[in-house]
């Protein structure tokens, strides 16, 4: 066996001496396919999958931050939250609980409104991105009516931004939306409607670096 595991290590490059073997296979192929699934539950990969920031769950050991440039969630050990905060890198705790309290209430929100929604039951997700030092929220949702126009409004005190997209004959909608300049840094309101069905939520967006 493991003369097989050397060949098949050797064919890839890899070091063939002090291999240690796990039934049939090697420990390290096993330990690499644990160490991908635990990436699949990253808070990234929870966060592109729809979660909101108040349900990303960390690793036991961990606590989660919000970075500070891109309002994006991470896990970080207990002893280098303060640092990392210190540093700029993560928002301070208040803002990151009064963050958390907004986004969950929204979440709350929307399920009441979904709930109310006879037959219907829209969904958008938002998602902040930078390219090539363009900052974009990025717009998915389904569920909305189909082969309609949807007008999402982003707005603030002395913001308004509007913005028009239409669903495909299945209700979803996708749309990336560039961010001026002269948005950022506070809590914005975006509504979202396509004429027969609306929603509504606050959320952060980072400020232009």
């Amino acid at each position: 066996m493991c003369s097989e595991i050397d060949e098949q290590r050797s064919k890839k490059g890899l070091p063939t001496r002090d291999i240690k073997v796990c039934g049939d296979r090697p420990c390290h192929d096993i330990a690499s396919k644990k160490e991908r699934q635990q990436n699949k539950s990253s808070p990234m990969e929870q966060f592109r999958l729809g979660v909101t920031l108040d349900l990303i769950k960390c690793n036991p050991g961990q606590f989660l931050v919000i970075k500070a440039k891109n309002q994006l969630p991470s896990c970080i050990s207990l002893e280098n939250i303060e640092k990392l905060r210190e540093r700029g890198w993560a928002i301070s705790e208040q803002k990151q609980q009064e963050m958390i309290q907004v986004i969950s209430d929204n979440r709350m929100k929307n399920i009441k409104l979904s709930n109310d929604l006879e037959n219907f039951n829209p969904t958008l997700n938002i998602t902040p991105d930078e390219i090539n030092n363009q900052r974009y929220l990025m717009f998915e949702g389904f569920g909305w009516h189909q082969l309609h126009n949807v007008e999402i409004t982003i707005s603030e005190e002395s913001v308004k931004e509007s913005i028009r997209t239409k669903t495909n004959d299945s209700g979803h909608l996708n749309m990336p939306w560039p961010i001026p300049d002269s948005v950022g840094g506070k809590m914005y309101h975006i509504f979202a409607s396509d004429g027969i069905h609306q929603l509504e939520l606050d959320m952060p967006i980072a400020p232009k670096r």
